[in-house]
């Protein structure tokens, strides 16, 4: 085997894995960190006998015969954009190092992770040996060395573009919607990205309501439709099935679904087995996630929701003029007119805080939208319950990423948990 010499730039969970990978295979590693290591990233660098450098990066990188990027370094980087025919993601090379089994890769604006989920759960219950790998936090390097029946991988629009040979057999895109303007130049940039899943897919499925999309671009695909959701149950490609578990039924879900029901049924299995697999499935947390009850209010952590299409897409499971909806964040450079026409559709009040607020605030008015500006979250779920009457709402979707004050999406949807429980209990 040729010993190469691998650059990792940026220390994150899918190089750190990596670095260990590349380490046993006897290969050279340099790693380049923007931000300060911390002490046991430190330890752990010196112990593999890895040269490192920290607070920026420099043109050593270009040393290197490969360099691997944390899916976060944007096209634009300094060093690297006189590089890029020489950038890989850990996608690359673990992959090419050895295909663990049939890779069903797995892109979109929303719902990606979701879908993930269900295809495990289907596939585990019907006795097929699966794993999830990509950007739902399992780095890929974790699979190397097992075998499966399936991997199923996510893959974000930050790893589509720095991607240069993923072997996969069949490629699903959800949905495109705008997203990650923060990063992505534009909204054709970022389609770009997602489309190039086709580029390495064998089989090719994406969202009917992205045809016009697709169309232009040549690729030879196949279209899936959302399923609909009947008193019966679920009909899908003309028959009913019966299905009794409700959170499939989300307008979120019934995209997603339709997705896991139609490659299922290319792989070979009956819609039936699979709608009887996902009856105890339930999605991952903060995702539509009903927290409480209160006083004929329903509290619901959609704290995943971090761009506008997300957001519109939420509300849509409500009544016109019964959601009470908490925005909160950093926002991604997006244009807001089709989360305000929502809003005034769906929402009877509009609480704010975070980042967002200078973007968001001005539209309300414009809108004539009613809205409360707070500085934190338990001023938010406060404001939102006075809002509120019974049989309405109280929806956090905050249509932005959470790095203005926290450090994931999830510590957020945690923190809107506990703030409504200890509002419950003391009600």
């Amino acid at each position: 085997m040729l010993l190469l010499i691998y650059a990792l730039v940026g220390y994150g969970v899918s190089n750190k894995a990596l670095c260990k990978i590349l380490i046993q295979l006897g290969h050279k590693v340099f790693v380049s960190e923007a931000r300060a290591l911390n002490e046991e990233e430190r330890k752990e660098l010196f112990a593999l006998g890895v040269e490192f450098e920290e607070n920026g990066n420099s043109d050593k990188i270009l040393q290197a015969d490969w360099i691997v990027v944390s899916p976060s370094v944007k096209p634009d980087h300094p060093i690297i954009s006189h590089a890029l025919e020489r950038v890989l993601t850990d996608l690359d090379v673990v992959l090419n190092i050895e295909k663990p089994g049939f890779i069903i890769g797995i892109t979109g604006t929303n719902g990606k992770t979701t879908t993930c989920r269900m295809f495990e759960h289907v596939m585990s219950k019907l006795g097929k040996k699966v794993a999830v790998a990509g950007n739902v936090g399992n780095p890929v390097s974790n699979v190397l060395g097992q075998r499966f029946d399936y991997l199923i991988m996510e893959l974000s629009s930050f790893q589509l573009f720095w991607a240069k040979s993923l072997p996969i057999d069949v490629g699903l895109i959800l949905n495109i919607e705008p997203n990650h303007l923060d990063w992505h130049p534009n909204f054709e940039h970022y389609v770009e990205s997602k489309l190039k899943l086709f580029k390495f897919a064998k089989d090719k499925y994406i969202h009917r309501d992205c045809e016009t999309i697709v169309k232009s671009k040549g690729y030879s695909v196949r279209f899936f439709s959302p399923i609909r959701v009947t008193e019966d149950g679920i009909e899908f490609c003309g028959e009913i099935y019966p299905s009794r578990n409700d959170l499939l039924k989300t307008y979120q879900n019934q995209q997603n679904l339709s997705a896991v029901l139609t490659v299922m049924k290319f792989l070979g299995f009956e819609p039936y087995e699979v709608l009887n697999a996902l009856e105890d499935f339930r999605p991952p947390h903060h995702r539509m996630e009903l927290v409480a009850s209160i006083d004929g209010v329903q509290f619901v952590n959609d704290s995943k929701s971090t761009s506008a299409a997300a957001t519109i897409a939420a509300l849509e499971n409500y009544s016109d003029g019964r959601v009470v909806l908490i925005l909160t964040g950093r926002g991604k450079n997006e244009n807001y007119d089709p989360l305000i026409k929502q809003i005034k559709k769906k929402a009877k009040h509009v609480v704010v805080f975070g980042e967002i607020r200078s973007r968001i605030v001005p539209l309300l008015k414009e809108s004539n939208v009613p809205f409360c500006v707070v500085e934190n979250m338990e001023q938010a779920v406060l404001e939102a319950f006075k809002s509120a009457s019974f049989g309405d709402v109280v929806l956090l979707s905050p249509a932005a990423a959470s790095f203005d004050l926290y450090s994931s999406y999830a510590e957020r949807g945690e923190h809107f948990v506990r703030v409504v429980k200890f509002f419950q209990e003391g009600k």
